[in-house]
This record gives structure tokens, C-alpha cells and sequence, in this order.
């Protein structure tokens, strides 16, 4: 085994894409099962909390820090198996997608520039432009306490934005199976169509952990609070969070650092030095401003660690 590195004091604005955080009071990057086993033993031989974390695309963690251990995932690995891949969870979403794309193996080339490692995509069930990598995902394997475990597609129990791992936070990603679809289309050209897209949205370097509220499904929503949304709102049977925040005001809003986007109504954003505070307060206002207008409760489709 390859000695296990812990570091004490270590930035969490500097492991998050937001750049907001307080310290983590210890961090550990763990690139194999036996590190993974040792810094979780040391944690709980000395009752720290610990929690796992991949690039920090989808996190706002608290001013005050986390008062424990912060087990990074670098578990990295790709291998092909005809039109199926084995994936260790630690590797970039982006990186991936474009090895398949060059294999010409289709699937996922609609979601590049989705940041993050496949872990963070598989827990929340990612997904841009009619793909989810629930649709290509055969299996997972994920480490716990207790043991190693792999759930098939249905187990994971793959919802809009979500899957059980987002309920199962003592599950740590190891890799997963996908199944893809030979393609004789350019997958290259494609993927760098759908980038040029989002980086009018999410330009390079953004201080913004993506989205911050989830769309919200018309299937939840009773016809009394449906009748009071406009029509045109509705698209694929989901309403743009966004949409609802910017009819409220929110498009350029801010306190203190924190900002909302002029251009789009759930793109939060770190000018400088914005607390979490910040951020919250700024979210926290404008959602409940959607819901003395449209009695709609948006739910943050970040990991607030506070």
C-alpha cells in the first residue's frame, strides 16, 4: 500500500470551483482501497467525522470549515471492454468523455464540460442536453464500512438529479460499468458544439459550483400550483429553476461577493471573496420568493456542507 498522506489545516475553498469554504481540519487524497480503509480507520479510531469529496464541482462547504477529515477520490482507471467500459470513480467526467468520443463509443458526448469526476456524476445522476450517465450506467461498485458492495442500475434507484448515494453518504464511488453505442458520427465535433454552448453560460474559470437549485418536475406538482405558472415555462415536462428565479428578480442580484448571474436567475457566483454566508443568504432569499409567488420549493441541487 502506498502511504497514506494526511494534512492538517488544509483550504476547502481551494477544493471546491466556488472557491468558499473555512479549513477542513484534516484532508487525505486516497488512490486505492488500502488508503481508503486507512483513513477511515483513522478517523473513526479517534472519533473524527470524515466525508468524501471529488473535485468539489457540486459543494459549498461552510465559513467555519469541517471539523474533521475530508477523504478526496483519486481512484483512476479506464479500461474497454468492446462496447462497454470499466471506470474508476476518481477520474474526470470530461477526460472520460472524451477518451469514448475517440473510441467512438456514444452515450455521454452531450454532457462534456459537465465538471466534476465520474463519482460526482453518478451520485447526482448528471446529465445535459438529453443525456443522463444513468442511461449508459450497467453497474456501480461502492466501498462502506461494512464492505464492498455493486449495485446493479435498478438498485441504484436513478431519479432526476439524484440516485441512493445521495441518501448514502457513508458510500464511497470505486468505479462503474457503462455501455455505450458504437457511433459513426464525429462524437468529437459533437462534444466541442455542446462546450461551446456552456461556456456562454459557464465561462472557464467561473467561481460557481453549477446549477444551484434543481429544475423542478411538473409531475410534483399539484394542478392548483400548476395553473399558476405560465405555460411557456414548461419544457420536457420540467421547469427551469432558473426561469422561476428570474420572473422574482434574481438575475443580478448580490450580498456582499455572492452574485447571481445578469444572464441566468440560478447561477450563483463568487466574485472575490464571498462567504458562504453569502452565498446562502442570497439563495435562501430568492427561493423564497418563488414561493410567495408560485408556492413552488426549489431544492438545492449542490451539497451544502455546513
Amino acid at each position: 500500500m502506498a502511504e497514506l498522506k494526511l494534512l492538517p489545516q488544509v483550504s476547502l475553498a481551494e477544493l471546491t470551483t466556488i472557491r468558499v469554504g473555512g479549513r477542513a481540519d484534516w484532508f487525505a487524497r486516497v488512490y486505492e482501497l488500502d488508503q481508503l480503509n486507512a483513513a477511515v480507520a483513522w478517523a473513526t479510531q479517534r472519533h473524527v467525522p470524515f466525508m468524501f469529496l471529488g473535485e468539489g464541482s457540486n459543494v459549498l462547504f461552510a465559513d467555519s470549515g469541517f471539523r474533521g477529515l475530508v477523504i478526496k477520490n483519486r481512484f483512476l482507471g479506464f479500461e474497454r471492454y468492446g462496447d462497454e467500459v470499466q471506470v474508476e470513480a476518481g477520474e474526470n467526467l470530461g477526460e472520460v468523455i472524451q477518451r469514448l468520443n475517440r473510441l467512438h463509443l456514444a452515450g455521454l458526448e452531450c454532457m462534456y464540460g459537465i465538471p466534476g469526476t465520474v463519482a460526482g456524476a453518478i451520485v447526482g445522476n448528471a446529465g445535459a442536453y438529453g443525456q443522463e450517465i444513468r442511461d449508459c450506467v450497467l453497474n456501480v461498485t461502492a466501498w462502506s464500512p461494512a464492505d464492498v458492495q455493486t449495485f446493479d442500475r435498478e438498485a441504484m434507484q436513478f431519479g432526476y438529479r439524484h440516485s441512493i448515494l445521495k441518501d448514502r453518504r457513508d458510500l464511497f464511488v470505486v468505479s462503474c460499468r457503462l455501455r455505450l453505442r458504437p457511433a459513426v458520427e464525429n462524437l468529437v465535433a459533437k462534444s466541442d458544439e455542446i462546450l461551446r454552448k456552456r461556456v456562454t453560460k459557464y465561462p472557464i474559470g467561473l467561481r460557481c459550483p453549477g446549477s444551484f437549485f434543481k429544475n423542478v418536475l411538473v409531475s410534483q406538482l399539484s394542478p392548483e400550483v400548476l395553473a399558476g405558472i405560465p405555460g411557456d415555462f414548461i419544457q420536457f415536462g420540467k421547469i427551469p429553476a432558473g426561469r422561476l428565479l428570474e420572473e422574482v428578480g434574481a438575475k443580478g442580484a448580490s450580498r456582499g461577493d455572492a452574485l447571481i448571474a445578469d444572464y441566468h436567475g440560478n447561477l450563483l457566483i463568487n466574485r472575490r471573496l464571498a462567504s458562504s454566508g453569502d452565498v446562502l443568504g442570497l439563495a435562501t432569499e430568492y427561493a423564497q420568493k418563488v414561493w410567495d409567488r408560485f408556492q413552488v420549493r426549489l431544492e438545492p441541487e449542490i451539497l451544502i456542507v455546513e
